[in-house]
């Protein structure tokens, strides 16, 4: 039972940080507040990191049995942290380019 606990909360909290990366990353754009765009890719690298993370340990390596003493198999894996890894990487690649911010002109004097 702690296992699918384990799983099914980390790929909630993956979603939720998901929804809430994008709502912010657009409202940032809109306000054209662009730096602000860097700050959530990195965070969004963790969240990477994490997801991958989650993923490897409940795929069929073993992992969970050394570790809880329970089988990986009782978790019923779907695709949904598959796909919100995928869009991490989509948004960690978008935010990198176009959170670029052009230097400040020099004044002339």
């Amino acid at each position: 039972m702690v296992p699918v606990i384990i799983y099914w909360g980390g790929v909630i909290v993956l979603a939720v940080w998901l929804i809430w990366n994008v709502v912010f990353s657009l409202k940032f754009l809109a306000t054209g507040e662009r730096g602000n765009l860097w700050g959530f890719m990195l965070l969004n690298i963790f969240a990477l990191i994490f997801g991958i993370l989650l993923q490897w340990a409940y795929g069929d390596n073993g992992f969970i049995k050394w570790a809880l003493a329970s089988s990986s198999q009782a978790v019923t894996q779907t695709h949904w942290l598959f796909i919100n890894n995928w869009i991490n990487v989509v948004l960690i690649v978008l935010q990198l380019i176009l959170g670029r911010v052009g230097s400040p002109k020099k004044a002339k004097a």
